[in-house]
């Protein structure tokens, strides 16, 4: 094994990338300032590319290969021409290692085959692939076996987010060489300590979850409670989310109209719907402006909570939880659909003790993006070794 010492030399391309939500961008953009601080080329595949270039010129995207329509009308196609689409893409070819991006896309929720088969093909053409940050699973019998062969043959390294994902990597039996368990990736971003404004507001964000047998109305009840309990102690509500704002994308400001609505009068004039879309440097200024945070996006959370501002989770999927462990905030991470009297006693309980969650970010937040910074290290290490 040799190490390619000079970074400068070594073309990356970061894939699998979509820009429209910030809790995306915050993942992959935190990745991309590493690399390019460490002396990598850089690029960056992305859906949406016409779009994507627009919001953020200065970001050096190029194509993701098989974003037409009728690939996304027929998925099952996009796999059985990526070694054409391959050899028709300069960026793919040129790339020496493809990087894919952080995030939470390799589960049966989602179409797996059709997201990673890339490698499979990479690995054809002599190219290094490797995976930063993800959760892995709930993976089915069918999406576990593709995922161990790609694995064993085709993806040289995998840092995975949370102790679950860690797990099922374990049981499938894949080389302990081939992972390792990280941060999220979000946690790069440097811990921006902010004095509480006290400006007695709330940023809300929501997502309806249409998985796992969750129930959309005993959702909304529980956000509702949430209104009621804060406006009753003094707080003005705004919704807000990582993802809202775009025709073509996903839009939480539609749910959160639809509970704005159902609300009763006195709570409506204390609540606003904020449906317009926010680039990630104004999304990220914004939340500055609350006293704390309700997050259902799980990187509503995050991002808040690297400018010590308190956020409550509301856990859809496993990795709220799981991060929320490791942040030892445990107590205020709730289930998408917790029994109301045990969510609201975890609601009450993390109002009350606000300012105490902000002194235990102060210690564990230097803490988490001290250790995100030495294994983002030890994955540039992974990077030169060819």
């Amino acid at each position: 094994m040799v190490k390619h010492k000079n970074t400068d030399k070594i073309k990356l391309l970061i894939n699998n990338v979509v820009p429209l939500n910030n809790g995306d961008v915050a993942l992959f953009y935190a990745l991309y300032k590493k690399l390019e601080g460490a002396g990598f080329q850089v690029k960056i595949a992305t859906y949406y590319y016409k779009l994507a270039k627009e919001l953020y010129p200065d970001l050096p995207f190029v194509e993701e290969i098989g974003q037409y329509k009728i690939y996304m009308k027929l998925p099952f196609l996009k796999p059985l021409l990526l070694s054409l689409l391959f050899l028709f893409s300069k960026h793919y070819r040129e790339a020496d290692v493809l990087v894919g991006t952080p995030g939470g896309y390799i589960n049966s929720n989602y179409n797996i085959k059709n997201s990673l088969s890339v490698y499979k093909v990479a690995k054809y053409f002599g190219k290094k692939s490797l995976i930063y940050s993800q959760s892995v699973g709930p993976l089915n019998k069918k999406d576990a076996l593709f995922f161990q062969k790609l694995m064993d043959t085709s993806i040289s390294y995998i840092f995975v987010r949370d102790q679950f994902s860690f797990n099922i990597l374990t049981n499938l039996n894949i080389s302990k060489q081939k992972f390792k368990l990280t941060k999220d990736a979000a946690f790069l971003l440097d811990f921006k300590e902010q004095a509480s404004k006290n400006l007695k507001k709330v940023g809300v964000s929501v997502r309806e979850w249409n998985y796992d047998g969750r129930n959309k109305e005993s959702y909304i009840k529980l956000i509702s409670a949430f209104i009621k309990e804060s406006v009753n102690r003094g707080y003005t509500v705004e919704f807000i989310s990582t993802c809202q704002g775009l025709a073509n994308y996903k839009d939480d400001a539609k749910l959160a109209q639809e509970i704005y609505d159902n609300l009763d009068i006195t709570l409506q004039v204390k609540t606003t719907v904020l449906a317009d879309y926010f680039k990630f440097e104004d999304f990220y200024k914004k939340i500055e402006e609350y006293d704390f945070v309700i997050g259902t996006r799980l990187h509503m959370c995050i991002t808040s909570l690297t400018k010590n501002i308190p956020a409550f989770n509301i856990s859809y999927e496993v990795k709220g939880k799981e991060c929320y462990n490791y942040l030892e905030l445990s107590e205020y991470s709730i289930d998408y659909n917790e029994g109301s009297e045990k969510a609201m006693q975890s609601f009450t309980n993390f109002i009350t003790n606000t300012d105490g969650i902000r002194a235990h970010l102060k210690n564990i937040m230097p803490k988490i993006n001290k250790e995100s910074n030495a294994d983002f290290n030890f994955f540039k290490q992974k990077i030169t070794e060819f």
